[in-house]
């Protein structure tokens, strides 16, 4: 027997003992993975391996199998199989973290079939009282992103990022794209839902307009869009909207406009859609190779990554049989990176060219507000190991222990121990089939840098790999 089908039967034969057995009794270790198969995903892998030998075989059938190892972990939870819908984790039902780890609002917005509104907890009285440790509290006004699903898909689907936003500091919003299906009068998402590129304007002429309190809290000085697959695209049909100031792509496309201004990262998968492929050669390029050189040569800061051992469905949760434990972690840190270095560490003018001011600040301050902000997330970007700046937020469905599930007295929801990355190599998150580009400007705020695409930028203030780099093996590195 293969050790893919030996993998399978595995899974399955785990699910039905879950199945019988309200709460797992597997023993510790809570990872079972090593045991079952030998097969260490987190580590680095063999380099250099020539296609078409058994060595190059061996590794990729090793990567394929390491594209399932959260499908396998979910076999453990009592909760694993209960979700309605691919993607939709129980850990993240907002009603069980409104006005504990984030705002949730469900507001009516004209045009958009409906909406997941999650801002973070605040200062203010009362707010959030049993905020969780390692979680901090912003005050308006809130930079906003918006979060487009794919083809039959749901804004359900992408908790895992609107709620990580919110906690973050952002006014996180999910749409819809149509209607969700009826079954017996109840909304069902199983029926398709296709994206509306609309959407993001309805959104944001409801969010200038409304005297809604949500609409009140917007920044609408700094606005990132993001969206996988379909909603990829239609986060790119925004490209060179002046009232979107970064983007961010799903495995959803991969060009760019000429019109294109905005800062853009590319986030792809590696392999299928939710199961893996093989590879018999490598191909070498980046994946998003169109869209990045072409921002690259206008001097438009532009990323471009492909998650290792990842499937197109890694993107909007874990439904299986595909499922990569840390790529729903590593795209969260591009993720805050990204908006952090261009919305959130955005230096905003007037139509006369003065600078906004925040919070009672002046230009001066204002200017090294968002230098630190900039040059933080510009440090994460170009980091060559994951820092502590996403495990908080990762409530995700993750490994069960039995023992913590007894001593918390909660057998459905004590015992999930979420993922974390802090510590990781980031090359080891990386498909080594494709190379991984990075286009990055040092922002520089306090000398009268504006941060916009046609500032002259020195070459010694810019990270780069350069149009035959790779991230992974040798980095983002600033070019002396």
């Amino acid at each position: 027997m293969s050790t893919k089908k030996l993998l399978i039967s595995l899974v399955v034969g785990i699910t039905a003992a879950v199945v019988i057995a309200a709460v797992p009794t597997q023993a510790d270790p809570i990872d079972p993975w090593l045991d079952l198969t030998g097969n260490d995903c987190t580590g680095p892998e063999d380099e250099g391996l020539e296609p078409g030998t058994p060595e190059f075989q061996a590794r990729d059938e090793r990567n394929q199998q390491c594209a399932s190892q959260r499908f396998l972990d979910r076999s453990f939870q009592p909760l694993g199989n209960t979700a309605p819908t691919y993607g939709q984790d129980p850990y993240r039902l907002p009603q069980r973290h409104d006005d504990v780890r984030f705002r949730f609002d469900l507001p009516v917005i004209p045009g958009v079939p409906s909406a997941e509104v999650y801002r973070p907890c605040s200062n203010a009285p009362g707010d959030c009282p049993n905020l969780p440790a390692g979680l901090e509290r912003f005050d308006p006004p809130y930079p906003v992103v918006v979060v487009f699903h794919g083809f039959v898909a749901s804004k359900e689907l992408h908790r895992m990022n609107t709620q990580v936003f919110a906690e973050h500091g952002y006014l996180a919003v999910g749409v819809n794209g149509t209607h969700p299906s009826l079954v017996d009068d109840v909304p069902s998402f199983y029926g398709p839902n296709s994206q509306r590129t609309e959407n993001g304007s309805d959104m944001l002429d409801w969010l200038a307009t409304s005297d809604h309190p949500i609409a009140a809290d917007a920044d609408l000085d700094r606005v990132g869009f993001a969206g996988h697959s379909q909603g990829g695209g239609a986060t790119l049909s925004y490209q060179g909207d002046p009232r979107v100031h970064a983007l961010i792509v799903w495995d959803g496309g991969t060009t760019a406009s000429e019109a294109n201004n905005q800062p853009t990262m590319y986030q792809t998968a590696e392999q299928g859609f939710a199961t893996p492929t093989a590879f018999r050669d490598v191909p070498g390029f980046i994946e998003a190779g169109p869209g990045f050189g072409d921002l690259r040569s206008r001097n438009v800061d532009t990323f471009a990554v492909t998650g290792r051992a990842t499937t197109h469905v890694d993107y909007n949760g874990n439904g299986g049989p595909g499922g990569n434990r840390l790529w729903e972690s590593a795209s969260n840190y591009y993720n805050l990176a990204w908006f952090d270095r261009y919305l959130k560490g955005k230096l905003a003018f007037d139509a006369s060219g003065e600078v906004i001011t925040t919070g009672g600040r002046a230009e001066a301050q204002e200017r090294a507000h968002r230098q630190e902000v900039a040059e933080g997330a510009y440090l994460r970007l170009i980091a060559d190991t994951f820092d502590d700046s996403v495990d908080a937020h990762n409530i995700s469905m993750g490994w069960w222990d039995p023992d913590q599930a007894i001593e918390s007295l909660d057998p459905l929801f004590g015992g999930n121990v979420p993922y974390r990355i802090e510590g990781l190599p980031i090359a080891d998150r990386l498909s080594f089939y494709y190379r991984h580009g990075c286009y990055v400007s040092v922002p520089d705020y306090l000398n009268g840098g504006t941060g916009a695409p046609d500032d002259t930028v020195a070459a010694a203030e810019r990270a780069d790999t350069g149009p035959e780099g790779d991230v992974r093996t040798s980095g983002c590195t600033e070019i002396q």
